[in-house]
C-alpha cells in the first residue's frame, strides 16, 4: 500500500496542509528548520498507529488550542484485496486520479481504488480513526488490526524498541506468534529453577527472614503446609516479550551506537515485510558518517516493496539523492506547502545545482552571488555586523549563499530556485551586461526577487576601490600583497592598468581617481580576492570603514543597506 495524499489540520505547528504525494518509492522532505517536516512524519505515524492507546495532549493542537480539532486525513492507494473486500471496506472505496492528483468520492474507470482514512482528536483527547468517502461522512471505524496491516513504522532517533520482542517491534513481526506465550512461561519457570539451585549461595539471608516469618505464623495459628522460604513469584516476574532483547553474545544490541542501531533496524525492516510497507525515517543522517549515509540510501532505493518518507538537514543526503526524490517544505503562519524539486521546467537544471550547493537548499532565504568574491565578502560582512553592530547573523535569519559561478548563470539559477518557493536575492556586478543586463535584473524584480547590482558598470572590486575611504583602499592593497605573498607582482598588475607615470613606491601614494580605478581593475582582472576565504578576509579588513559618514551616499553603502534590509525582512 502507498500514501497518495496527506491532509493535516490543527496538528502541532500545522494549521493547514494538503499535499498530493507523488507516486514514488522514496520521498525526502527538505527545507529550513521548524518547517514542520518532522510533524508531517509524526502525523503519518499517528494516522496508522496500530494500537488504541496512543496519547494526545493540548500541546498537540495548533497553538495549543484544543477548541480546533486535530484532523489528519490520508488517501491510501495500492490496496490489498482484503481491504477491497465488501465485508471489510469495499463499500467505502474512493477513486484516486494520478494524472490530476485529485480524489473522487467513487471508484471509476481510469481511477485507482483508494481509501480515505481520517484521524480526529477533539478536546477530550480521545483519538478516533475512521474510513470516509466525503467530508461530511461520519464513516466507519478503521480498526487497529487493519491499521497494523498498512505496516507503517517510524525509524526515529531511538531505535531500541525494535531490537526487542516488544509489541509492534520489527523483531516481533519476524517471530512466529504461535507458542510465544508458552515459551515465555517456560522462561519464567527456568529462572525460578536456576535461582533455587543457588539457594545456599544467594538466598541464605532471605531464607533467615522467611524462617522468622514462619515462626510468627505458627505462633499465631496460621497453618504452614511445608516450610517458608524465599522464591521468585512466577506471576510477579511476568517475563514479557519486551524483556527479550537481541544480544551479540552477552551484550545487548541496544548498546550499539545510534547510527549502527538505525542501520540494523532498517535492515530488519526490509527482512520483516515481504509485502508493501511504509517506513518513516526522521533525520535519516542522524548518527551516520557520510559513507554510511550513502550505503543506507542505496539500501532504501533497492527496496521495491517499501514507500519511504525521509526528512533531512544534511547536504550529504541531498547530494546522494536525485531531484526526483526531493520535496521542499515551506511554512508560513501555520500554512504548509510541499513543492516537488523535479518541476518539469527546471528539474535537470536544479539537479546539478543541488549537487554543487546543497547547503543553500536547506535554508528559507538564498542569496545568489555572482561569484566566490561576493560569497566571501558577504560572509565577512555577516561576521562584522554580528560582532560589531550586534545584528542578527545570516544563519539566525535563515540566509544561505549560493555561488552562481558567473554572471551568465544568475538569471536561470535565481528563477529556478524562486520556483521552488525560496525567498531569493541576487548580488551581482554590472560590468558584463551581455551576461546579466539591466533588463535581466528587472525581469527578476518583477517576479519578486530582490536584485542588488552595483552601479556604474563596475565589478565588486571596482566598486569598493572607488567608494571606500582611502584608509580602506590602503588596507585592501596590503591584504592583496599578503595573499599573493609577492608585492612586486601586485604592483606590476596595477601598473599594467595605470600606464605611464605609475609610482611603485606605494607608501607615497596619494588618493586619486586614476589610481583607484587602476587598483579596482587590477583586483578584478588578476583575481586578488577570487576565493571565498579571500573575499571574507577583505570584508573583515574594510567593514569598519563602511560606517563612515563620508561614504553614506555612495553606491556601495546604499546597495549594502538594501542587502541588509532584505536579510532582516520577515
Amino acid at each position: 500500500m502507498q500514501i497518495r495524499n496527506i491532509s493535516i489540520r490543527n496538528f502541532r505547528g500545522i494549521r493547514e496542509l494538503n499535499w498530493a504525494v507523488p507516486d514514488a518509492r522514496l520521498i525526502c522532505l527538505i527545507g529550513r528548520g521548524d518547517s514542520t517536516k518532522s510533524t508531517i512524519i509524526e502525523s503519518l505515524r499517528r494516522a496508522f498507529f496500530p494500537q488504541w492507546n496512543i496519547s494526545f495532549d493540548d500541546a498537540d493542537f495548533y497553538c495549543g488550542n484544543p477548541e480546533n480539532p486535530i484532523n489528519i486525513e490520508v488517501v491510501l492507494g495500492g490496496l490489498t484485496d482484503s481491504f477491497r473486500d465488501l465485508e471489510k471496506y469495499g463499500h467505502m472505496l474512493t477513486g484516486w486520479n494520478e494524472v490530476t492528483q485529485t480524489l473522487a468520492p467513487e471508484p471509476g474507470e481510469g481511477l485507482e481504488d483508494a481509501l480515505r482514512i481520517r484521524l480526529i482528536v477533539s478536546d477530550d483527547l480521545e483519538p478516533s480513526w475512521s474510513v470516509i468517502k466525503r467530508d461530511e461522512d461520519d464513516g466507519i471505524p478503521f480498526k487497529a488490526s487493519d491499521r497494523a496491516k498498512v505496516a507503517v513504522s517510524l525509524i526515529g532517533a531511538m531505535s531500541d524498541r525494535h531490537l526487542t520482542w516488544s509489541r509492534g517491534s520489527i523483531l516481533n513481526q519476524l517471530t512466529e506468534s504461535q507458542g510465544i506465550t508458552s515459551s515465555l512461561a517456560g522462561a519464567a519457570r527456568a529462572a525460578k529453577a536456576a535461582l533455587n539451585a543457588r539457594r545456599a549461595q544467594d538466598l541464605a539471608s532471605f531464607d533467615t527472614v522467611a524462617a522468622t516469618a514462619e515462626a510468627a505464623s505458627r505462633a499465631l495459628g496460621v497453618k504452614v503446609a511445608d516450610t517458608y522460604r524465599s522464591h521468585l513469584d512466577a506471576d510477579a516476574i511476568n517475563v514479557r516479550m519486551a524483556g527479550l532483547a537481541l544480544h551479540d553474545g552477552n551484550i545487548p544490541l541496544r548498546q550499539l551506537g545510534l547510527g549502527s542501531k538505525r542501520m540494523l533496524t532498517i535492515g530488519l525492516q526490509k527482512k520483516t515485510i515481504n509485502s508493501k510497507h511504509i517506513t518513516l525515517f526522521d533525520e535519516v543522517e542522524l548518527g551516520l558518517e557520510p559513507h554510511r549515509i550513502a550505503r543506507l540510501l542505496q539500501h532504501l532505493k533497492e527496496d521495491k516493496a517499501g514507500q519511504y518518507f525521509l526528512t533531512t538537514h544534511s547536504p550529504v543526503v541531498l547530494r546522494e539523492l536525485t531531484v526526483d526524490d526531493l520535496h521542499v517544505v515551506h511554512y508560513q503562519d501555520g500554512v504548509v506547502n510541499v513543492i516537488a524539486a523535479n518541476r518539469p521546467a527546471i528539474s535537470d537544471f536544479v539537479q546539478g545545482k543541488i549537487r554543487s550547493g546543497a547547503e543553500a537548499f536547506l535554508a528559507p532565504k538564498i542569496v545568489i552571488c555572482e561569484g566566490a568574491t561576493e560569497v566571501g565578502f558577504l560572509r565577512g560582512l555577516d561576521e562584522y555586523w554580528t560582532s560589531n553592530k550586534e545584528r542578527e547573523s545570516f544563519a539566525y535569519r535563515g540566509i544561505a549563499m549560493f555561488d552562481a559561478n558567473g554572471a551568465g548563470n544568475i538569471s536561470e539559477i535565481a528563477k529556478s530556485i524562486f520556483l521552488l518557493g525560496y525567498d531569493v536575492a541576487v548580488l551581482a556586478d554590472s560590468d558584463a551586461p551581455d551576461q546579466f543586463s539591466d533588463e535581466d535584473a528587472d525581469e527578476l524584480r518583477a517576479k519578486g526577487i530582490e536584485v542588488i547590482k552595483w552601479g556604474g558598470g563596475l565589478s565588486i572590486e571596482e566598486r569598493l576601490f572607488a567608494d571606500l575611504p582611502w584608509g580602506a583602499v590602503e588596507k585592501s592593497f596590503s591584504l592583496a600583497c599578503a595573499i599573493s605573498n609577492n608585492t612586486d607582482r601586485i604592483l606590476d598588475q596595477i601598473q599594467s592598468q595605470y600606464g605611464q607615470g605609475f609610482d611603485r613606491n606605494f607608501e607615497a601614494w596619494i588618493d586619486g581617481e586614476r589610481l583607484r580605478t587602476s587598483l579596482g581593475k587590477a583586483a578584478k582582472i588578476s583575481d586578488w580576492f577570487k576565493r571565498q576565504s579571500w573575499g571574507r578576509d577583505w570584508a573583515l579588513a574594510v567593514s569598519g570603514y563602511i560606517d563612515g559618514d563620508d561614504i553614506q551616499d555612495s553606491d556601495l553603502v546604499r546597495k549594502l543597506i538594501t542587502m541588509r534590509s532584505w536579510v532582516d525582512s520577515v
